[in-house]
């Protein structure tokens, strides 16, 4: 799996697995600048994202570790160990939500009966939740982030407002398979242009207010201007009031 990021400062930077190594290139490429390496010995599942305006990541070890880092802060740590691979974790993806960069993964029962979907934010506590549970087998979870989160797995669809149990909902009416697939993507566009609506209704906002600002600044100019224009018709009658009465 590989990812480009577009950071803050106009630059890319691409995020890939390759050869049991995690690496990082920014771009656009520079003569003489090579590839960095991130992580060595990784088996699977590369995720990251850009947070903040650093980009984190987290993938699988060959040592059956989940391991976690932000490039350019040196090599990452095992937020999740499974020497055994007794809990299989998998399917890693790292999402933001409320303003918390969340890591999403699958991990099978302890009882060995079926899958879990799990949760934990890496950036603070790193307390493992479980959000959904159930899953005969490894489902590959769809996610539209908004108020709250909707999940898509195995055909089924949930909603989770991050605390409390998730919320199943009615799937049928969508059907299954790529059809509720492209149900949540849809969804996900629809919270992407809603936000970017927010943003321009803000900007919009902010620009009546400079807009205002300066029409007040403008009329305490002109009021300004006034007043003193007064006073000098006040000093200039005053002194055609003495030169008056001096004559009679």
């Amino acid at each position: 799996m590989e990812y480009i990021h577009g950071l803050p400062d106009g630059t890319k930077l691409a995020v890939w697995e390759e050869r049991n190594q995690v690496m990082a290139l920014a771009l656009p490429f520079r003569r003489g600048a090579g590839a960095a390496v991130l992580a060595r010995e990784v088996l699977k599942d590369l995720t990251s994202h850009l947070f903040r305006g650093v980009v984190y990541y987290a993938c699988h070890s060959l040592e059956h570790r989940i391991l976690f880092g932000a490039v350019g802060d040196g090599a990452p740590v095992a937020i999740l160990s499974d020497p055994t691979d007794d809990r299989q974790y998998s399917g890693l993806r790292l999402l933001e939500w409320h303003e918390e960069l969340y890591l999403f993964f699958r991990s099978r029962s302890r009882t060995g009966k079926g899958w879990e979907l799990k949760v934990m934010r890496p950036l603070s506590g790193r307390e493992v939740v479980t959000v959904w549970e159930g899953f005969a087998d490894p489902v590959d979870p769809v996610y539209a982030d908004g108020e709250r989160l909707v999940i898509l797995a195995g055909g089924r669809l949930c909603t989770w407002d991050g605390k409390h149990p998730p919320e199943e909902g009615e799937l049928l009416r969508h059907g299954t398979g790529q059809k509720a697939r492209d149900a949540i993507l849809r969804l996900e566009e629809e919270n992407r242009r809603h936000r970017l609506r927010e943003e321009e209704l803000l900007r919009e906002r902010e620009s009546l207010v400079k807009s205002h600002e300066a029409r007040i600044g403008e009329i305490k100019k002109q009021y300004d201007e006034l007043a003193a224009y007064a006073a000098q018709l006040q000093q200039e009658g005053k002194r055609w009031r003495e030169k008056y009465y001096k004559k009679h």
